[in-house]
């Protein structure tokens, strides 16, 4: 006889007998009724003929029906199985009958208590679920709705177990090979926090206004089931995103939990109802089976078992807990929390308690009630008979948006008459009351209140008159928590530092919304002094969690609460201290570097400057050296290259205080200043200095985590060197090390940073395979990332190798475009000069020609005659080839040189006067050791072959 747990597998297919169900690689397979029983008749005896006779007796039993009925199932199974020649499942054996031919493996299922809390990827919060009571149909039914649509929304009252019916859905999927993301909306205070929260999910960082668009490149070509959890509070986003990830993904299916549809395009609505109930019946041993065959009585049977031993559903309680879990209309968590009173007061005490308390609080209709107000109800009464001080404690927990640890409740709840050793107890005794929830699947134990739970203690708390007072508490555990991270952060490696920091974030968000919120409660122009401290709190938390923004990569977020912050801050409504206000500026600035377009370098430069004088008044040495090391990003990202020295000097005079590490930086940003400004040769010397020096490999160091990875910056400024000085091989080989670095580390940035040297030394080397490889990877990078400034890079190169392989009169709409772009600032204009003559720009030959383009100019003086002989000017052109031939001698950028002599040699040579041309071309040629084989070289070997 087949084992009730008995489970067949064969190819794609899982068939489960219990469940009278086929699963596929796409989820669910419809199949019912004879063609499932012909199935199994088959797959049971696999590998045997079974003659038809048998196969009709099994499968029509008791009926008699003609042998094509047989044949026609058989053909609808193969149709359903994708049976081919290839794949063969069905065989007809001539004369004898039929045989399942592919091979089958008999396994057991895994008991029911585990179907939550199967292979689910980490991201799904595997909670300590309960084990489903009637809602086996319920899953299936779910599970058949995505199988015929891609937006499947599980919709009823709070409390009624939609998250646990979707862990149950997402655990049969995850299965069966489909990747299973989970977003919990309830932490999310704000609807504008969803893209940027889903990208945190997937693991895409998203440092744009808009992350969508990021969202999309990573999950088009996917199959994928999203699990949106609570969405009724942010439902209208939820809905959009929905549509829009649907739209514009073929592989993407959504499941989403809310207290109303969402009413998205496509979707399904599947309301969850309550648990069966069980009948009012007599006193029988028939009747004590059909209760406890009822889901409602198992349910309360088990969580009752689970906190009083020796609790059993005999024939004198059944009836009992029968009528219980009726009056509690068989909602799952209000029969929960009654269960667990059983335990104090027994059954028939826990009954008539009850209905005392339904009395008061439907003011006598008890058969009308409001689904919310049963649960209200239950909560009441579960709140009522708990201890004054557990009373408190549960309400100040009420205060966590998020998942916590003990310590951080110990911290927050242990103020007036609780202590530490009572708060334990407590915890404890919460989580057996089912008021608590309790995850034990990472290092550290966490806990929650649902959500449900939590609006209902968040009330009791504002009756208190406490929620000021713990709210206050928790923002300074925050704030403690925050500022041991970003002090921990130049010691720990990046993967452990997010490991132990990164979930702090639903904590950060939930505390920055209370403090904050103070300036927006103030109708006044002054806050008071309540609301002043309590803003004053948020603006230091929002200082202390700069660096888990950062390496979260939610700029584009955090600018948003620092502009919110700000605004008050500037606006004179809120004195503070000058500490605070310089990280919150510097901050600021680096947000916006990320994030911000041009529009944006005013008030990026503003903050920069701010935090400098702000470090300048406190005389505070570190903070001086993160001002200046801001201020001087800014220059670099601006093309201001000289004001970049500036910065860059002053900066090492303060290092001189600041420890060896703090020495290395300074070199690193003289090579780079060095380097932009054109003085090729001591940027070299620098660059050396660093890649020699032992802590050159301190990744993520100095100025909490506001910077590159800096190995990967030091490659960068070398292999752009050694190009320009004339060693296009050993900087190829650079730029690939510094690629493969990136990937190794797996900073976004970072990462871009590399593909921007890769991009530029293959390039300009005249290697179009690995242009496109690395710009193929920038878009690709960019665009998963969220990143539209250096996707603005990719698309720069991209249009430069069409113009290469197209000519030079196409795309003129794409290339004003790319000048025109908001992201399109000096620095980008000096880079785009350099790749090909149609991407040079008159905003790029007036910086070369007023001697602001550094390290471009020659290239750019040449490619403006280049310019200049097309128009009909050779005289012109001529004196701009010999200008870029001086300025590349003169800076040591032998690659330029070897440019700009080939143009000139070129133009000697169509006026006759070839002999002038070969000696610059020739010494310019010999001074070159390797990179033969790339597109100057040759040229120009080919030109020198001419003249002589």
């Amino acid at each position: 006889m087949l084992a009730p747990d008995t489970i067949f597998l064969f190819g794609p297919f899982r068939l489960v007998p219990a469940e009278r169900a086929l699963y596929g690689s796409g989820g669910a397979v419809r199949l019912h009724g004879r063609a499932f029983d012909l199935l199994l008749a088959l797959v049971e005896r696999a590998g045997e003929v079974i003659a038809k006779d048998e196969l009709l007796a099994r499968v029509w039993p008791q009926t008699f029906v003609e042998e094509g009925n047989l044949r026609v199932h058989v053909a609808a199974l193969r149709k359903v199985l994708q049976d081919d020649s290839g794949h063969p499942y069905v065989d007809n054996v001539v004369g004898r009958g039929y045989s399942f031919v592919a091979p089958v493996r008999r396994v057991a299922a895994a008991p029911e208590t585990t179907a939550a809390s199967a292979l689910i990827p980490a991201n799904v919060p595997l909670l300590q679920q309960p084990r489903l009571f009637g809602r086996r149909d319920t899953v299936q039914r779910i599970e058949d709705m995505l199988s015929e649509g891609r937006l499947v929304t599980v919709a009823g009252p709070g409390g009624m177990g939609k998250t646990s019916v979707a862990l149950s859905v997402a655990a049969r999927s995850a299965a069966l090979g489909e990747r299973v993301h989970m977003l919990d909306m309830a932490p999310l205070a704000d609807a504008a926090q969803l893209g940027g929260a889903l990208a945190m999910v997937l693991g895409v960082p998203a440092l744009a206004q808009d992350p969508v668009p990021g969202l999309l490149a990573h999950l088009r070509g996917m199959q994928a089931l999203l699990v949106f959890d609570n969405c009724e509070h942010v439902i209208d986003a939820a809905a959009a995103l929905a549509e829009r990830l649907l739209h514009e993904t073929n592989g993407i299916r959504i499941l989403a939990t809310s207290r109303e549809p969402l009413r998205a395009e496509g979707e399904c609505v599947h309301r969850l109802p309550p648990l069966a109930l069980p009948e009012c019946v007599e006193d029988s041993g028939d009747a004590f089976a059909a209760l406890a065959a009822s889901p409602a009585v198992q349910l309360f049977a088990e969580r009752a078992a689970s906190g009083m031993d020796g609790f059993k559903l005999t024939m004198d309680n059944a009836a009992c807990v029968a009528d219980i879990c009726r009056r509690l209309d068989g909602i799952p968590l209000a029969i929960e929390l009654a269960a667990g009173r059983a335990e104090f007061f027994g059954v028939q005490g826990l009954a008539a308690r009850l209905e005392d308390c339904f009395a008061v609080l439907t003011r006598g209709r008890r058969t009308a009630l409001p689904r919310h107000q049963t649960l209200r109800a239950t909560l009441d009464w579960s709140y009522d008979m708990l201890p004054p001080l557990e009373q408190a404690i549960l309400r100040r927990f009420a205060v966590f948006r998020a998942p916590f640890g003990l310590d951080c409740a110990i911290d927050v709840v242990c103020c007036g008459q609780v202590d530490r050793d009572f708060v334990v107890d407590s915890i404890a005794n919460l989580a057996a009351k089912s008021l608590l929830s309790v995850d034990s699947s990472g290092s550290e134990t966490q806990y929650r209140l649902l959500g449900t739970t939590r609006a209902y203690a968040l009330d009791k708390l504002r009756a208190s008159g406490e929620l000021e007072r713990v709210s206050g508490r928790y923002v300074q555990r925050c704030c403690t928590l925050m500022e041991q991270a970003q002090n921990l952060f130049d010691d720990m490696p990046l993967a452990k530092w997010l490991d132990r920091f990164g979930g702090s974030i639903g904590h950060v968000r939930a505390a920055l919304d209370w403090a904050l919120d103070a300036a927006n409660e103030t109708a006044g122009d002054a806050l008071d002094d309540d609301g002043g401290n309590r803003f004053a709190a948020g603006l230091r938390l929002c200082a202390a969690s700069a660096t888990l923004w950062y390496q979260l990569s939610l700029m584009d977020e955090y600018r948003r609460r620092l502009e919110q912050a700000m605004r008050r801050v500037e606006g004179g409504a809120l004195r503070i201290d000058a500490g605070t206000e310089m990280r919150l500026q510097l901050a600021m600035g680096h947000a916006l570097v990320h994030v911000g377009g041009q529009a944006d370098s005013a008030r990026r430069a503003e903050a920069f400057a701010r935090a400098l004088a702000l470090a300048e008044r406190l005389d505070d040495g570190v903070a001086r050296m993160a001002a200046l090391w801001g201020c001087y990003t800014d220059a670099i990202f601006g093309g201001d290259y000289q004001a970049a020295l500036g910065f860059a000097e002053r900066y090492g005079a303060a290092a001189v205080h600041g420890g060896e590490l703090a020495q290395v930086g300074h070199a690193r940003m003289l090579a780079r200043s060095m380097h932009y400004l054109g003085h090729q040769q001591r940027a070299r010397a620098h660059v050396d200095f660093v890649a020699r020096h032992p802590l050159s490999h301190r990744r993520h160091a100095l100025h909490r985590g506001f910077q590159f990875d800096q190995h990967i910056s030091t490659l960068a400024i070398q292999g752009r060197v050694l190009w320009l000085q004339g060693y296009p091989e050993q900087a190829a080989q650079v730029a690939q090390q510094c690629v493969d670095d990136a990937l190794r580390v797996g900073h976004g940035i970072s990462l871009c940073f590399a593909l921007l040297l890769g991009c530029t030394v293959a390039a300009w080397s005249g290697h179009d395979a690995d242009a496109a490889r690395y710009t193929e990877m920038m878009l690709d990078h960019s665009q998963r990332c969220s990143l539209p400034h250096w996707h603005f890079w990719g698309e720069g190169f991209a249009l430069a190798q069409r113009l290469q392989q197209d000519g030079d009169d196409a795309a003129d709409p794409a290339v004003l475009a790319l000048q025109q772009s908001p992201y399109c600032g000096d620095m980008q204009v000096d880079v785009m000069a350099t790749l090909h003559l149609r991407l040079l720009s008159a905003r790029a030959i007036a910086r070369a020609d007023a001697g602001q383009a550094g390290w471009s100019c020659a290239e750019v003086l040449r490619s403006w005659g280049e310019s200049m002989m097309r128009g009909g000017s050779p005289e012109q052109a001529g004196q701009l080839f010999q200008r870029a031939l001086d300025v590349a001698r003169e800076q040591g950028a032998g690659a330029w040189e070897l440019r700009a002599a080939t143009s000139l040699a070129r133009l000697r040579q169509s006026q006759g006067r070839a002999r002038e041309a070969l000696a610059p071309l020739q010494a310019a040629y010999g001074r070159f050791t390797e990179g033969f084989g790339t597109r100057d070289l040759l040229l120009a070997r080919a030109l020198l072959d001419e003249l002589a």
